[in-house]
């Protein structure tokens, strides 16, 4: 339409959308509103209009000269799309915009030679073969606003083209619908309140249950709830539009309240210029776990992928078994895109000039972590994570064992795997390495293969000390509860299923600030419950509960032979250490009986 074009002042009568509605479509209102009238159309009618698909109203200003307005009798139709009659005085469009249906034509449409059927795209994207339906069919429904000289507080809606391939309102419509703004406005309230995203969803889930069947709004699915919570939480976390610059910000106000920061920089080079997409290394520990250093001696260290949105970028997390509660507490934190082992030596020097020096570490089998920690914390021994080791020698023995006289692949790889199994849980040191020895000659010959890989990886490596990671008569004590890296997998676990929801596309700032916030609270809050027994059992308590049972019941039978009772709350005990010892000792009843009742010296 040209600039020139003019519309009826008079409202034609309103359009019925299908049989059956009682709402009508809206011809006017007042121009401060007309927003959020198009916006209710969708509850009224089932129709959601949006902008043009470039992302803008068309906004057309008219700046003709009125030279002919006094033509009263012209026919304009053919002209400029005059949309008054002959005898109606012709009024002088002062701007005008265009909403199209959502289910207009798509942008771009797929070229021919396109696949949707490709698992990556050209951007080289991992994308689902398999989709819903989309929405944009191409519908030709449109809706012009205009606004006249003559009335600029007033505008006029009109309607071009019918809906088509779809029927506004229908129940086959509502999966296309957008949500209502006060739906969108009501979820950021209750986020705001500090609820999580399912007792929202089912909160407004029931608040909304009233509506019909053909609203959206009656339709509350969580990942509507998530995306507002994903938006709502960036807007908290970025304290800049650029992600680093806004680690660094954060990073400078953690280090302000008591948190030791951790930046991986070259000599002369500034923390700016290592914190970017393709290069960066940062760590940090807060007050309340450079607390735990004190009782860090036996650590587990791991690392997790796809928790943000970098290529290769990866979270270190050390974890400790803390002693109250029983279960895995991280420590401290590293988050880096470098895979070698030079973000990591930075890291342990600077936690070892803070106090952390662990007796031992339980790894998988990491070759930077192993080169990092023995350069670092030379006297600290390492202990390979059993089942990824155990993993490692059953998928080589797939693989690597064959067939031999007398048996076949199948019976060769049967006859293997409890040898195997005895090597790495032989506690006696000494017959370890005949076991060992006689496995080595034993296999030599029927599985050569195997044997090479087995010595070279599990026996020679690291001087020929390799068996020392994985053999449990190396790992006297510290072995239980910490022969794997559960505690760290466990954790990791966590962070990624209930407070990443398992999404990949995270904001450092954002991880940080979960880690920081949410991590932080949810931890040292279930540590202080299970350290006075509040609620269900851990594991820890349950083993103390086991004890003082068996202690209760050993006070209510007649004292065994080594243990005498001299009072009613003490008791001389034998040794339990060697029969032959007449070593005896004399306790209390807490002692012999209660929590310390676990300890290998004092088992009954």
């Amino acid at each position: 339409m040209s600039n020139n074009e003019t519309h009826s002042a008079t409202s034609p009568t309103p359009t019925i959308l299908f049989r059956g509605t009682s709402q009508a479509r809206l011809t006017e209102c007042s121009v401060q509103n007309y927003k959020e009238v198009i916006k209710q159309q969708q509850q009224l009618t089932g129709e959601s209009w949006e902008k043009n698909p470039q992302g803008q109203e068309v906004i057309v200003l008219d700046n003709s000269s009125d030279d002919d307005s006094h033509d009263i009798n012209v026919d304009r139709n053919e002209k400029g799309g005059q949309h008054r009659s002959k005898r109606q005085r012709k009024a002088k469009i002062s701007w005008k915009v265009r909403y199209e249906c959502h289910r207009r034509a798509r942008k771009q449409a797929y070229t021919a030679e396109s696949n949707e059927d490709d698992e990556y795209d050209e951007d080289g994207i991992k994308r689902r073969p398999i989709q819903k339906r989309s929405k944009y069919i191409g519908c030709k429904a449109n809706l012009m606003v205009y606004c006249y000289e003559e009335d600029e507080e007033k505008v006029y809606f009109q309607y071009i083209n019918e809906h088509t391939l779809h029927v506004p309102g229908s129940i086959e419509d509502v999966q296309f619908l957008p949500k209502s703004k006060e739906l969108h406005e009501q979820i950021l309230e209750e986020l705001r309140k500090g609820y999580n995203v399912r007792d929202v969803r089912q909160y407004l889930q029931r608040e909304y249950n009233l509506h019909s069947n053909t609203n959206r709004d009656s339709h509350i699915n969580t990942i509507d709830v998530y995306n507002i919570f994903v938006k709502y939480r960036q807007e908290l976390c970025s304290r800049h539009t650029n992600d680093f610059k806004s680690i660094e910000k954060r990073l400078t106000e953690l280090k302000q309240n008591g948190y030791h920061i951790w930046i991986d920089t070259s000599e002369g080079q500034e923390s700016q210029q290592r914190l970017n997409s393709n290069d960066f290394a940062f760590g940090f520990v807060a007050p309340w776990q450079i607390n735990y250093f004190s009782q860090a001696r036996f650590v587990s260290l791991d690392a997790t992928h796809d928790v943000s949105k970098y290529k290769d970028g990866v979270l270190y997390t050390m974890v400790i078994r803390d002693s109250v509660s029983g279960r895995g507490v991280p420590i401290t934190y590293l988050f880096t895109n470098d895979l070698s082992s030079r973000p990591l030596l930075g890291w342990f020097h600077s936690l070892s000039s803070i106090g952390l020096n662990p007796q031992r570490f339980t790894i998988d089998r990491s070759l930077p972590e192993d080169n990092a920690i023995i350069q670092v914390w030379p006297s600290c021994s390492i202990q390979h994570c059993i089942w990824h080791v155990m993993r490692a020698w059953m998928q080589n023995v797939q693989s690597k064992v064959h067939g031999s006289i007398g048996r076949t692949p199948a019976q060769a790889k049967a006859h293997i795997r409890p040898h195997l199994k005895a090597l790495m849980y032989e506690k006696n040191r000494e017959r370890f390495h005949n076991l060992l020895n006689t496995f080595i000659t034993e296999f030599s010959h029927s599985q050569p293969e195997f044997i090479t890989y087995f010595k070279t990886y599990y026996v020679d490596m690291w001087d020929g000390k390799a068996c020392e990671r994985w053999n449990v008569s190396y790992q006297p004590e510290v072995f239980h509860a910490m022969q794997t890296n559960n505690y760290v997998e466990s954790w990791h676990n966590q962070l990624k299923s209930c407070y990443l929801k398992r999404k990949r596309t995270h904001r450092l700032d954002v991880l940080v600030e979960v880690l920081v916030e949410e991590v932080a609270f949810d931890i040292k809050h279930k540590v202080s419950r299970l350290s006075v027994n509040v609620g269900r059992m851990g594991a820890l308590e349950r083993r103390f509960r086991v004890n003082e049972i068996k202690a209760e019941k050993e006070k209510r039978m007649p004292s065994p032979s080594n243990i005498i009772r001299l009072v009613d709350e003490e008791y001389s005990v034998q040794s339990f250490e060697n029969n032959t010892n007449d070593t005896t000792y004399n306790v209390s009843y807490f002692c012999l009986f209660s929590r310390l009742y676990f300890l290998p010296s004092i088992n009954i």
